[in-house]
């Protein structure tokens, strides 16, 4: 059985920015505290001005901070979400005795989970959207609203199999986050559309200013 971290990149990493160094502190306090075997930082080179990749940049604040005796793996070839959860399938190797948790922005959580179950479990559509209505079934039957629902999964998470995606508070404007939900709908639908997605991954090149 191996503890694994992974932690989903925000940009170029900056500890002066608050909300970014509060996410990579409380994902080294989970490594350390859970005594983690390994950890996967994910992120690429999406700012063109930038040497360093997304992961690369989190790694060089976050490694001094691990303990020691922790793997610190990048993946730095992904521009998307979708593309972080393939890229780090094979560095992963998923085992059923595993425990895996990903951190993620809280507004795309639900999405993340969506990628692991799509491209780490092989889970169809119909499964994926299975699983998710038997979960709001679930919840609802509780008597809970729609407003509870998305309190617990900012607050619990969401947990298939052996993986628990955890939600971090970035803190985005109203404005963002509904916005990333828009986003989080077309990326999604990208996975059962080989034209969609690679117009999507072209326009969030042009969106970072990356011409390759």
């Amino acid at each position: 059985m191996s503890k694994i971290a992974i932690l989903l990149g925000n940009g170029i990493f900056d500890s002066g920015i608050k909300n970014y160094k509060d996410y990579v502190d409380e994902f080294i306090e989970f490594a350390n505290k859970n005594k983690v075997d390994k950890v996967i930082i994910s992120g690429g080179h999406t700012n063109p001005k930038e040497k360093l990749s997304e992961a690369t940049s989190i790694k060089k604040y976050a490694a001094p901070l691990l303990d020691k005796r922790i793997e610190v793996i990048t993946e730095d070839n992904s521009i998307t979400a979708a593309q972080c959860i393939k890229s780090i399938k094979p560095l992963l190797k998923l085992q059923k005795s595993d425990d895996v948790s990903v951190f993620c922005d809280s507004v795309i959580s639900v999405k993340v989970m969506w990628f692991i179950m799509h491209y780490w479990f092989g889970l169809s559509r119909e499964q994926i959207e299975r699983d998710a209505l038997n979960y709001i079934s679930l919840y609802y039957s509780k008597g809970h609203n729609v407003e509870s629902l998305g309190k617990g999964i900012t607050t619990t998470g969401v947990l298939y199999e052996n993986v628990d995606v955890h939600p971090c508070s970035i803190k985005p404007s109203m404005e963002s986050a509904i916005a990333q939900q828009l986003v989080s709908l077309v990326d999604v639908s990208a996975l059962y559309s080989d034209g969609l997605s690679e117009e999507f991954i072209n326009m969030t090149k042009a969106r970072y200013g990356i011409n390759k």
